[in-house]
């Protein structure tokens, strides 16, 4: 009872910590790093980004205090990767080699030989960076997302205490995060934000799939979602053999917003399945590999279905 009241004190004051960092940003003490809207974009003009940056540098100082020094480097590396490409725009080869040694490292950090598993582990990594990033061009989508999904979690495995903190730390962040991005419509994560969120979730998941919590099949249902949609625009852009650096706006969810305009009510949609999908990988739990594959592929077919029915919006 005394840690859940210690919990409470230490969320409203990290709330209050990031509000007040926040509204400096917007008001412009800290300066201001804009982006200008391009194909892929769903808002007009020139936008205000890299608010991930005060969102993440927090939680890699707590990581420091924690003395989880791993974990806070690869956070804090991918942080300033993103905050780098918000303002100057790096090349893709780069941000690609970057995001490698991190996921690498990682790998390492928790013990994994090199294998057809490890190959495995790496690619799959990788992607989960790059489609979290592709994901995130909705007001509220993978913020939403990523609270859903990083509070699952506590229920699927039992985390030390600091990275059950860490975990309410970020879950508080982005609640305060989505007041200035979906409510004022002010301030954007960028890169520095979309990139950190990512390799959290998917290092708290390693950590799980690690200790026998979770399995890949509960992992990738959880993230059905993003995974399906990334996933299948891939594919399909391929197929018409679209130059994949180009913006564009084929994302479901893009065209979604581009049919029906508000973009709450779409990211909320997508939160919504996913939680759907995260009660489902919990009650996958007690399952054989078997079914629990069976289970995979029925929410993804679902998923593929809705994908190739709304393909016609916003044409």
């Amino acid at each position: 009872m005394m840690w859940f009241k210690a919990l409470w004190l230490i969320d409203l004051l990290w709330a209050a910590l990031i509000f007040i960092l926040l509204k400096l940003y917007v008001s412009g003490y800290f300066g201001r790093f804009l982006d200008s809207a391009n194909q892929r974009s769903l808002h007009r003009g020139e936008v205000l980004t890299a608010g991930g940056f005060l969102l993440f540098t927090p939680i890699v100082i707590y990581l420091v205090c924690q003395q989880l020094y791993v974990p806070a480097l690869l956070v804090a590396s991918l942080t300033l990767l993103g905050l780098f490409d918000d303002v100057r725009h790096l090349s893709a080869r780069f941000r690609f080699l970057v995001q490698l040694v991190v996921v690498v490292v990682t790998l390492w950090h928790f013990g994994f030989d090199f294998s057809l598993w490890w190959l495995f582990l790496c690619l799959a990594f990788l992607w989960w960076l790059n489609l979290f990033n592709f994901m995130d061009g909705a007001n509220g989508l993978v913020a939403l997302h990523a609270m859903v999904t990083l509070i699952a979690l506590l229920f699927l495995h039992t985390f030390p205490e600091g990275f059950r903190l860490m975990i309410a730390l970020v879950v508080v962040s982005l609640f305060i995060y989505l007041y200035f991005n979906v409510k004022l419509n002010v301030l954007f994560m960028g890169d520095s934000g979309s990139l950190p969120l990512a390799f959290i979730i998917a290092f708290l998941s390693i950590m799980a799939l690690k200790a026998g919590s979770l399995t890949v099949f509960q992992i990738v249902v959880m993230h059905a979602v993003l995974i399906t949609d990334s996933t299948l625009t891939l594919a399909v852009r391929c197929y018409r053999r679209e130059r994949l650096s180009e913006a564009h706006r084929n994302h479901l969810y893009q065209r979604l917003i581009g049919e029906y305009k508000p973009h709450l009510p779409v990211s909320s949609g997508y939160a919504a399945v996913t939680l759907l999908c995260c009660v489902l990988a919990l009650a996958m739990a007690p399952l054989s590999l078997a079914l629990q594959g069976l289970c995979l592929l029925m929410v993804y077919s679902v998923l593929a279905v809705v994908f190739i029915h709304y393909r016609h919006l916003n044409r």
